[in-house]
């Protein structure tokens, strides 16, 4: 009997397997399935194929795209989509397939939360992809046993591998409250290592906090210490290519397992935007029992993005918050600064007005000549500009200003090629500004959220800031987080999107803006 049912379950979950596209540059992942299942392990397969745009490995560094595979019942409601563990871990590990192109690999990190295909070979790629790429999962740390009938969802993200070293924070002073070494010295500070820094209020030669004076944030001068486990930027890590967009954010939503958290990130309540309808570009509409959200323009960066939510995405995610300093590593790369310069290295910028015409899809492109970032409040003419009002400012998709013919400074590419570092939508990081912040020590995400009653869809990872005193309720607050970059509001020439410009670097703000989002990474390579 047990075996003409597992006969059963296998056509079942192969029927039953479905299709989940990915929107960053050009991210599809499709025809997925569920084939071998070893009963005896608790594991089973998962296939799929793979394709994205504009791959590349070098000697600096590579692109690749994250991983995650759930499973969930077709007739719970609402739909909970549970992260399951791979089964191993280490490159091209028992168990997995690189499918029908052997110029990818496959890398599953020591928590097995996830996978990284990336390139294998040294190369650019205008269209990387693989037919049949198959990672072999742990059912059973999702709570499933082999009496189950399941879907499975696989959910991508594309990185870029940042790798260790040294690099500069600050910028001379010639932005708002960057970081110098001393109080006669504009120097910036040089990281070496993640060894702990002693802040102190030196003369020269040393490290020395400026402050731009935010509620609760350390004064100029101040002396602390910056702990070993706090991540400096000089450890090497995976960061998102692109912020996070409407598409990623709604498949995150739609995973959750309860009411009270979808509740608790719907973007379109009274804390957030506080309408179904388009504001500022943003399309996130979310309604009905069990409350499920979608999405006009899968592409585009999201806004109104609390810290709060930001942290439940990349606990979901298997991810983790970036520090301010990691921000500057991936922005500068291992450079010397160039005063108030942009994430692509130069202090030339032209902002976004026009854009091409046609519904935006995710293949829109900027047309006025030399635009490079999304800033000044601009009214763009173009696109879905023509309407209305609501659809005229706000965020562009990831990675809009990259064409083939584009060099980093006119595709606004930080050094690694991570897009949109500067301009667009501002970021909310882990600040280095107060004592909560640097208490962060950069755990992973595990899939998994809060599920006590009140406090349902938080993240719970408890060196993240914004922890609940009561551990198990997860991030509430936002002590210890701070914004970076710049956005698409800002007007001024600029001066916010500046690689060191830290006038928000350590604003804890639990204010919800319509040009703040985020982006999530990494660390390599446990």
């Amino acid at each position: 009997m047990k075996k003409i049912f597992f006969i059963i379950f296998y056509i079942f979950i192969n029927f039953w397997a479905n299709v989940f596209y990915v929107y960053g540059n050009n991210l599809h992942i499709t025809n997925v399935s569920l084939k071998d299942r070893f009963p005896d392990n608790g594991t089973v397969v998962v296939e799929f194929d793979i394709s994205w745009d504009n791959s590349w490995r070098t000697k600096i560094n590579h692109d690749g795209v994250w991983i995650t595979v759930r499973l969930y019942d077709p007739t719970s409601s609402p739909i909970y989509k549970k992260l399951c563990k791979l089964a191993t871990s280490g490159v091209n590990p028992e168990g997995t397939n690189v499918g029908d192109n052997s110029n990818i690999e496959i890398y599953v990190p020591k928590d097995r939360i996830g996978a990284f295909i990336r390139p294998a070979v040294y190369g650019k790629f205008h269209s990387m992809s693989s037919k049949g790429v198959r990672l072999t999962i742990d059912y059973k740390t999702a709570g499933f046993n082999k009496m189950d009938e399941v879907k499975v969802s696989v959910f991508g993200i594309e990185m870029v591998y940042v790798p260790e070293g040294s690099f500069y924070a600050g910028d001379y002073d010639v932005s708002v409250a960057s970081l110098d070494q001393g109080s006669g010295d504009s120097d910036p500070w040089y990281i070496s290592s993640e060894d702990p820094i002693i802040v102190s209020n030196c003369v020269k030669d040393g490290y020395r906090y400026v402050s731009a004076n935010n509620e609760g944030e350390d004064a100029t001068g101040a002396s602390f210490r910056i702990p070993d486990t706090f991540p400096k930027g000089y450890a090497s890590f995976y960061m998102m290519k692109y912020e996070i967009n409407e598409g990623e954010w709604v498949e995150f939503v739609n995973s959750l397992p309860s009411e009270g958290a979808r509740a608790a990130h719907d973007l379109t309540d009274s804390m957030h935007k506080n309408t179904d309808s388009v504001k500022f570009r943003n399309t996130i509409k979310c309604s009905g029992v069990p409350l499920t959200c979608s999405t006009q323009r899968p592409a585009r960066a999201l806004t109104y993005l609390s810290w709060k939510d930001l942290a439940a995405f990349l606990d979901w995610a298997g991810l983790r918050p970036m520090t301010e300093l990691e921000y500057e590593k991936a922005a500068r790369g291992p450079f010397l600064p160039v005063g108030g310069e942009f994430a692509w290295g130069t202090v030339n910028i032209i902002p976004a007005t026009t854009l091409s015409e046609g519904e935006e899809l995710g293949d829109e492109t900027v047309v006025n000549p030399g635009a490079n970032a999304n800033y000044n409040n601009i009214s763009f003419s173009g696109g879905d500009a023509v309407r209305g009002e609501e659809y005229a400012k706000g965020a562009l998709r990831g990675g809009i200003f990259a064409t083939k013919d584009s060099n980093r400074e006119s595709a606004g590419a930080g050094y690694y090629g991570a897009m949109e570092l500067s301009g667009n939508v501002a970021e909310r990081v882990v600040t280095i500004g107060n004592a909560t912040g640097r208490k962060f020590k950069g755990t992973h995400g595990d899939g998994y959220l809060t599920t006590i009653s009140g406090y349902e869809g938080n993240a719970t990872n408890e060196d993240w800031p914004g922890i609940n005193e009561i551990v198990s309720y997860g991030v509430t607050g936002t002590a210890g987080s701070g914004i970076r970059g710049g956005s698409w509001k800002d007007g001024d020439s600029g001066v916010r999107l500046r690689i060191s410009d830290r006038m928000k670097a350590a604003d804890s703000t639990d204010t919800i803006f319509n040009d703040v989002g985020g982006r999530g990474v990494r660390s390599c390579c446990e």
